[in-house]
């Protein structure tokens, strides 16, 4: 059951981040794009909370709670800020492998094993994020060295968010009120920077469109993080987290789908790569 929610996880976390793109691609604003998501995404943990009963809020889910909202909103920033900077070819795939942290965290800390099996599928899933965002045409020269530090920020605060949510499920810690602060948190960071913008880029028509997008996107974010955290109940983390991080394939397969984007010869390698990962490691645990 832990692989279907996994897989659902990814699924929904990457709707998410195709609206992300669908507000890009129509010029909506990148700050009412993030206060939009965080705010229902907010209202969607508060709302679960209630259903299930796990309203509770001690000092470690409090702090646990801002660790990863910081992980996830300034984790968002520093990667746009990478990209101001450095080709999404180099900036995305070395971002993206914070994800090796969590399954190397796992089988070190939390005794957690692979069979071979599973090892090859983890490694094609790992592989196909990895070399999904390389454009052959791009040029990879870094003209800025503070790239460089945005992007070992940004890796280790997404991090913080993905690796973080195991910690706290190992000490067994309920994840939505974790998850409702940290998206407090983001809510109320992106808040700040609106109103020290005085409210003036709410009146633009890019606003209404970034506000949009962005509430819509906050509720898959809320329903892909909710079953990542429930599936690293079930699961191991060290298969888990890979498979989550395949939420970014489907962005690339609706951008495809949807924008008619031509299928690149590496994106066709990244599919492959993907369902035989997925195929071997359903296998394993069949």
């Amino acid at each position: 059951m832990w692989f279907l929610t996994a897989l659902l996880s990814a699924l929904t976390f990457g709707l998410a981040g195709f609206m992300m793109k669908v507000s890009s691609m129509k010029k909506g604003s990148m700050l009412s794009l993030l206060w939009g998501l965080y705010f229902s995404g907010t209202l969607g943990f508060l709302w679960w909370m209630y259903v299930t009963n796990t309203v509770t809020f001690t000092l470690p889910i409090i702090l646990s709670g801002i660790i990863i909202g910081m992980g996830s909103a300034f984790g968002n920033l520093l990667f746009m800020k990478a990209l101001d900077y450095g080709p999404a070819s180099l900036t995305s795939p070395l971002v993206n492998s914070n994800i090796v942290f969590t399954l190397v965290m796992s089988l070190l800390f939390f005794n957690e094993t692979l069979s071979i099996a599973e090892i090859i599928g983890v490694t094609l899933l790992i592989l196909a994020v990895m070399i999904l965002p390389i454009d052959p045409n791009e040029t990879l020269r870094i003209q800025y060295m503070k790239w460089y530090g945005w992007v070992i920020l940004a890796t280790i605060l997404f991090f913080l968010r993905n690796g973080g949510l195991k910690i706290t499920e190992e000490m067994n810690l309920p994840n939505t009120p974790i998850l409702f602060i940290s998206y407090l948190f983001g809510l109320l960071c992106f808040s700040m920077g609106i109103i020290q913008n005085r409210f003036a880029s709410f009146r633009s028509s890019n606003t209404k469109v970034g506000l949009y997008w962005g509430l819509l996107s906050g509720i898959f974010s809320f329903a892909g993080l909710q079953l990542y955290a429930h599936s690293l109940i079930e699961g191991p983390a060290s298969i888990v987290a890979p498979i989550f991080s395949t939420n970014s394939l489907i962005v690339a397969i609706l951008s495809i789908l949807i924008y008619q984007e031509r299928l690149s010869g590496i994106q066709t390698v990244c599919l492959i790569l993907l369902f035989s990962g997925l195929i071997s490691i359903r296998i394993t645990i069949s």
